[in-house]
This record gives C-alpha cells, sequence and structure tokens, in this order.
C-alpha cells in the first residue's frame, strides 16, 4: 500500500488516502463519490482539483 496526501486549492483540509499503485501526475482519483484530477505532485504531497464527470477512460 501506497499513502498519499492530497490538498484542493481553496480549501484547509487535507485528503488521506491509500492506493495499491503509483500515482502519477495527470491520474484521475475517485474517493467515495468526489472524481479529483491530480495536477501536480509536490515534496508527496498531491495538489488536486475537482472533477465534475468523466466522459470516457482508455488505457
Amino acid at each position: 500500500m501506497i499513502y498519499y496526501k492530497g490538498a484542493v486549492p481553496g480549501s484547509d483540509n487535507f485528503i488521506y488516502f491509500k492506493s495499491e499503485v503509483k500515482l502519477n501526475q495527470s491520474d484521475v482519483v475517485v474517493l467515495d463519490d468526489k472524481k479529483y484530477f491530480i495536477e501536480s505532485i509536490d515534496k508527496g504531497l498531491l495538489i488536486l482539483q475537482r472533477v465534475g464527470s468523466i466522459l470516457s477512460v482508455s488505457v
């Protein structure tokens, strides 16, 4: 497990979560019913942007 700490600009709260895979910049994270785009990774802190909906996903 990899543990992460995320922050949403304009919010004073942090989001703590774990993942079985390593996350990278530009990934999308789904936590409960909320979706976040990883804008950047700075010294272990993920800067997240809230996403309204995802239209399609391809690999």
